[in-house]
């Protein structure tokens, strides 16, 4: 049985807080994320100063009513020293609180606090990154733009189509940006957020029904979520599962199950499978009795393969596609192993 996007997914899926002040996207306009590609660069830079400021959860950030932390801005300024040029971020700065409130103003909303020299410390870090997915126009010249939040070697941008399956993604954010004339590409941060310890907006949930489609078989007793681009007429149910493919089958997917005849266990069953591919990698995640395969193939495909393993079933959902399609499709690979459930197993 096929069904779009419920609420048990929210039990594990992180939920987002926007901070707009007051501000409404409802039945806003969806615009293009090249629209505002200016920006990318300094999102990057939010979202490591935000997830790297050495507190428990990613700092938030509001509008002028509330306040910058300290160890963010020490956070953005020290990523700042090895982020895109275009930021115009100066080792100079570190040490010159009168550029650090001069860079502040022109690029956030929020109050600045009583600023000191900081000194950058430790070794060189992975790159921490945004990948926009959904921009959303409102009223009072504001913008919304919301997507996923990965961590690798370098940004997206300077990628090779293999490189993407390396890609960790951490997490959804939102941003909101009010347009300023004053402001650094045109526009001022008026809010930020990531975590699942903050409250559902309209627009997350928009976002995520926009994105993704549950799958729920109670008669094979698996639940999954894949990507909506899949629509309803591309599915195929069998007596095994479902499996799906784009009229040009640049991209597939499938979830089914099957009988574990030889009564496999996991850790050996996915040593047989990655060893016999070439370049593949593998992950086990035993106290799940779930594991991840990932390879490309000599047709220049890249499939992601997620395995759970019972005594009794073996339970497989698959994802592939085009290699010069990964910086779109291989944020899906996330969900799909993140999602996938049995009925007789606690995944996630």
């Amino acid at each position: 049985m096929k069904k779009s996007f419920t609420g048990r997914l929210f039990a594990w899926m992180m939920v987002l807080c926007l901070l707009l002040g007051g501000v409404s996207f409802a039945g806003a306009e969806e615009a293009g994320t090249s629209d505002f590609e200016a920006l990318t660069p300094f999102m990057d830079l939010v979202a490591a100063a935000a997830m790297s400021s050495g507190n428990e959860d990613p700092e938030v950030i509001g509008n002028e009513e509330t306040t910058l932390g300290n160890a963010f801005i020490e956070a953005l300024f020290t990523a700042g020293q090895t982020a895109d040029a275009s930021l115009g971020i100066t080792a100079d700065m570190l040490t010159d609180t009168t550029q650090q409130a001069a860079y502040l103003a022109k690029t956030f909303a929020a109050q600045v606090p009583a600023l000191t020299a900081i000194t950058v410390s430790g070794g060189p870090r992975s790159y921490i990154g945004f990948q926009p997915v959904t921009v959303n126009t409102g009223d009072d010249s504001d913008v919304q733009i919301i997507g996923e939040l990965y961590q690798s070697d370098k940004p997206m941008s300077q990628m090779s189509d293999t490189e993407y399956k390396n890609i960790a993604w951490l997490d959804r954010a939102v941003y909101t940006f009010r347009e300023d004339a004053n402001a650094m590409n045109g526009y001022l941060l008026t809010g930020f957020s990531v975590g699942s310890e903050l409250n559902m907006e309209e627009a997350m949930q928009t976002y995520t029904e926009s994105i993704l489609v549950e799958y729920i078989n109670t008669s094979l007793g698996f639940s999954i979520l894949y990507p909506s681009v899949f629509s309803d007429e591309l599915l195929v149910e069998t007596t095994d599962g479902v499996a799906a493919t784009l009229p040009d089958g640049s991209v597939s997917f499938f979830v089914r199950r099957t009988d574990n005849t030889s009564n496999a266990n996991l850790s050996d069953y996915i040593s047989v499978i990655a060893n016999g591919i070439e370049g593949s990698t593998s992950t086990l995640y035993e106290e799940f009795s779930a594991a991840t395969v990932c390879y490309d193939t000599a047709d220049g495909n890249t499939v992601f393969d997620a395995y759970i393993v019972t005594d009794k079933y073996i339970y497989e959902a698959e994802l592939s596609y085009r290699q010069d399609l990964a910086s779109t499709y291989s944020m899906y690979t996330s969900y799909l192993e993140n999602s996938f459930a049995v009925d007789s197993v606690s995944v996630g």
